[in-house]
């Protein structure tokens, strides 16, 4: 099984800002794709550990947008925003879904070559692939590729030096919507060695993109 690895990169300043919360996060009403132009919405990470029962809300309000991630890992509240979300088709295997959601703007002609992330740093970011191609509720194990029915969350926290890296090691990703060529929306909840995150996407089709 994978475990947290760390390698050198430059700092960059973090902000935070808490939101309220309003509804559980299984509740969340998902934007179309139709909304892919429009502003995002960002939640932002919290200086607290998700907690995984019913007495415990978050603020998932619909969103017009490329979506959020909100958590807190290495003991560091994660993604001030999201400006870039990409569903992957350089690897052509069409019996996955990958998608990258990154804090920073990146572009698809940047994430086209092997070894991009020295493109797009500093930045945080999150690969999620998930071992199937359509709508539907995959479970999040540390393994790579994942198994049909599965999902592998890589998060990568690039903000400070040195470069942080973890595994899902349970939770879950949601599909709710493949239009190919065009994008795919959905969710997430996981669990990670140091913390948890949860979130939501609309990743535009990038044809060329490749994973790490």
């Amino acid at each position: 099984m994978p475990s947290t690895t760390r390698h050198p990169a430059r700092a960059s300043e973090r902000r935070a800002r808490p939101r309220p919360a309003l509804a559980l996060f299984l509740a969340l009403a998902f934007a179309p794709l139709a909304g892919l132009g429009c502003t995002q919405r960002a939640l932002v990470g919290r200086e607290i550990v998700l907690a995984h029962d019913a007495s415990v809300t978050y603020d998932t309000a619909p969103f017009d947008g490329l979506g959020f991630v909100d958590g807190h890992l290495h003991a560091h509240a994660v993604f001030d925003y999201v400006n870039s979300v990409y569903w992957f088709g350089g690897d052509n295997d069409p019996s996955r879904i990958e998608l990258w959601i990154y804090q920073d703007t990146a572009s698809c002609e940047e994430l086209s070559t092997p070894g991009w992330i020295t493109k797009v740093r500093p930045t945080d970011l999150m690969g999620i692939t998930v071992g199937g191609s359509k709508p539907g509720t995959y479970y999040v194990a540390a393994e790579k590729p994942p198994a049909p029915g599965n999902a592998y969350l890589l998060h990568v926290i690039d903000q400070k030096d040195p470069v942080e890296e973890s595994y899902g090691q349970s939770g879950s990703v949601t599909i709710t919507s493949v239009k190919p060529g065009v994008g795919v929306s959905g969710a997430f909840e996981a669990t990670f060695q140091t913390g948890t995150l949860q979130g939501a996407f609309n990743a535009v089709w990038c044809p060329t993109g490749v994973g790490l």
